[in-house]
């Protein structure tokens, strides 16, 4: 059987050992947190600095003994980081991919949530599950790990109908203002809001995981979190007084931007949905021109002439 995907190996190391921390005493649970934040920071000194550090310098970085500092290097190569000395100095023999840093930067923000302010997602998400909130992200995780088929009860966001579905559960995604479960339901890759998630019934049955799932590429030309089918070239040009907070902002993995003489800019990128693209458009009133495509013109003039006809005087 092949390994989870990183994010959520991490994930479920994390949740066992800092969240079913939390019914320590706050003593060892901050202990626990520290320990997390501390390791990960090691990786990324180590990282940056490769063949720099020796085991008494970050000792001393980190006021810990040297058994600790051992201890937290033993326990990232247990995870899977080959940091090793050479003559002494610390190094990394396998560079960190992409999807260690996405799983060690979700880990990392939450394991200094006493510093820095949670996302929206966790807070949100936590209002809708309330007690409910532990069982269900464990249990996902559980699932996702053992690849388990799963049922649950679920209200759907768009009519808040309380529907069944039996589903084989993939990833765990973090959005603006809530979680998604990537699961395939019948078939098909669907997204499903976590806080949305009533009950989780385990089914002891498990599926063949498809090695052609990927979260980067599922999210590969969604503007927002729509995933389809479909694929819109779109180009909008700016007004010059925005165009360099265009400019200094990733809004799509294959855009592209073009400087004019006057100063405006036009962005290049592909989509898969006109209504999530249409409503950032919206957004930015009078300052953006649409060159293409139509549909998107279409929606966003629709949209616009339906605020007038609500909200003009009257």
């Amino acid at each position: 059987m092949k390994k989870p995907p990183v994010s959520i190996t991490f994930l479920h190391s994390f949740l066992h050992s800092n969240y079913f921390g939390i019914v320590m005493s706050k003593a060892d649970a901050q202990i626990n947190r520290t320990k997390t934040a501390r390791q990960i920071e090691i990786l990324s000194l180590v990282e940056k600095n490769p063949g720099v550090y020796a085991v008494v310098d970050l000792c001393e970085k980190f006021s810990v003994e040297t058994a600790t500092l051992q201890r937290d290097l033993r326990e990232l190569r247990e995870m899977g980081f080959d940091i090793h000395s050479s003559k002494n100095y610390l190094s990394l023999l396998r560079p960190l991919s992409e999807s260690d840093y996405r799983a060690l930067l979700s880990i990392y923000l939450t394991s200094v949530g006493g510093i820095i302010s949670f996302p929206k997602n966790i807070s949100l998400t936590v209002k809708q599950l309330e007690e409910r909130t532990l069982q269900t992200f464990t249990a996902l995780v559980a699932a996702i790990e053992r690849r388990e088929r799963i049922e649950v009860s679920y209200i759907r966001h768009q009519d808040s109908r309380l529907m069944k579905y039996a589903l084989e559960p993939y990833d765990i995604i973090p959005g603006n203002k809530d979680w998604r479960l990537i699961a395939m339901s019948g078939g098909i890759f669907k997204q499903f809001i976590v806080g949305g998630i009533r009950e989780i019934e385990m089914t002891g049955k498990h599926f063949a995981r498809s090695d052609g799932y990927s979260a980067v590429n599922y999210y590969a030309r969604s503007f927002g979190f729509f995933s389809g089918s479909n694929v819109f070239d779109v180009e909008l040009e700016f007004d010059s007084k925005v165009a360099n907070v265009i400019a200094n902002r990733t809004w799509s993995e294959e855009q592209e931007l073009t400087r004019k003489a006057d100063g405006s800019l036009v962005l290049e990128m592909k989509v898969n949905s006109i209504e999530e693209v249409g409503s950032w458009v919206l957004s930015w009133g009078g300052d953006v021109k649409i060159i293409k495509p139509a549909a998107l013109r279409e929606y966003v003039l629709s949209k616009a002439l339906g605020i007038v006809e609500k909200n003009g005087s009257e």
